[in-house]
């Protein structure tokens, strides 16, 4: 028995779809990806440009921005949407009214008085068709843009908030603890923000410091259970 023939034109309609769809979420994901990073280093007072992250890796940030804030928006959708509903509800019952039909049929025998009777051309009918393709294009274009433009603010912000919740958990030990040694210093206790090619950046608890590699003779990493048991006297026999 054959299959039918509008099989493979639905199936190659659905590949195409799918490879115009992933790398527009791919683009979405990695502009998501660095201005979280741009809003979490500024949070540090620190420039990003030190502080370049591998492609996948801004991927995986984009993505974690997009959940960590995906709520909020999503309640405000669901309010607008709610919005819109009422309003064509309130459109139709109102529409309903024997006041709102008689303005609805005098308005009708008005535009069918001043409509004209001759064809539109063809080359006419053409331009519309073109004109409601480009519309829809047009349409689909900004508001992919504006929801990139929505989501960039949205991870930025994330990012900063984030910051601030590090830098609130490194003053209360309840994250991890990095220790490092420059030439000439005492250890001086910090919180690791980001290590690039070249420098590598610290919250000292008043202000950011960026370190060169060669710089760093010894740098330390604990957990806060490590710290945590460290204080607690150990209570031998």
């Amino acid at each position: 028995m054959s299959l039918p023939a509008d099989k493979p034109e639905t199936k190659s309609i659905s590949v195409q779809t799918l490879l115009t769809v992933l790398p527009v979420l791919s683009g979405g994901l990695y502009a998501i990806g660095m201005t979280y990073q741009e809003g979490y280093f500024a949070g540090f007072g620190v420039e990003s440009s030190s502080f370049s992250l591998p492609p996948d890796r801004i991927l995986f940030l984009g993505l974690t921005s997009l959940i960590s804030f995906g709520i909020g928006p999503l309640a405000y959708s669901v309010l607008v949407l709610l919005a819109l509903v009422s309003a064509v509800l309130i459109a139709a019952v109102l529409s309903s009214l024997p006041a709102v039909k008689q303005r609805q049929a005098r308005s009708a025998e008005w535009l069918a008085s001043k409509r004209s009777t001759s064809k539109p051309a063809p080359s006419m009918i053409a331009l519309i068709d073109k004109g409601e393709v480009l519309y829809g294009y047009v349409v689909g274009i900004l508001a992919i843009a504006f929801a990139l433009v929505l989501a960039a603010v949205f991870s930025w912000k994330t990012g900063t908030e984030h910051a601030e919740i590090d830098i609130k958990k490194w003053q209360d030990g309840r994250t991890r603890i990095s220790t490092f040694v420059v030439d000439g210093e005492l250890p001086l206790s910090s919180f690791q923000i980001a290590c690039g090619a070249i420098y590598c950046a610290f919250w000292t608890g008043s202000e950011a410091r960026l370190v060169r590699h060669e710089q760093i003779k010894q740098l330390k990493s604990r957990p806060p259970a490590a710290e945590n048991s460290a204080a607690v006297p150990s209570t031998g026999r």
